[in-house]
């Protein structure tokens, strides 16, 4: 079922179903080329931003500049959620959200802790998001397409919709 949502109710299904994937691939559009890497999720904030570490001596670290647009596609084949998000990246030098965002599993990619001068933090501003959930079993999933088949009718395939986040 279709289902587009505005401002904070658009932020609350951002931040359930991207901080329970926690990873995406992060695109950018460089030189006529569409590249990709995986990056951990730290957090969504209320606005609906959402924020990573990353290290200066990186791709995204060294050549991110000023609300330069990217996407983050979140995918979770097993529980049928995904989500694809456009925004503006930034490196934003900023201590106090540093700290805000260290955890424990921040170590195993930056040995030097959070007080190491590569560090940065990377936030992209949402501009808007489309999503699409379905939740349920994978047998009943299964058994909706069987349904499908058999009735020719497409396959109930659960919400979908865009988030409209500003």
């Amino acid at each position: 079922m279709e289902k587009d949502l505005q401002s904070n109710e658009a932020i609350k299904k951002l931040k359930s179903l991207a901080e329970s994937i926690r990873f995406c691939m992060y695109t950018t559009y460089k030189n006529g080329r569409i590249e990709s890497r995986p990056m951990t999720t730290l957090d969504i904030d209320d606005e609906g931003n959402v924020w990573f570490f990353t290290s200066r001596n990186t791709e995204i670290g060294s050549e991110t500049s000023p609300e330069e647009a990217v996407s983050l596609i979140y995918s979770d084949p097993s529980n049928n959620s995904y989500v694809s998000v456009s925004g503006d990246a930034a490196i934003v030098e900023d201590e106090a959200k540093k700290e805000e965002l260290w955890g424990p599993m921040s170590k195993a990619w930056f040995p030097g802790g959070k007080d190491d001068p590569n560090l940065v933090v990377l936030k992209v501003t949402t501009d808007e998001a489309a999503y699409w959930d379905a939740t349920s079993s994978k047998m009943v999933v299964f058994f909706s397409m069987v349904k499908a088949v058999l009735t020719g009718t497409t396959p109930e395939g659960g919400d979908h919709g865009k988030l409209n986040l500003a």
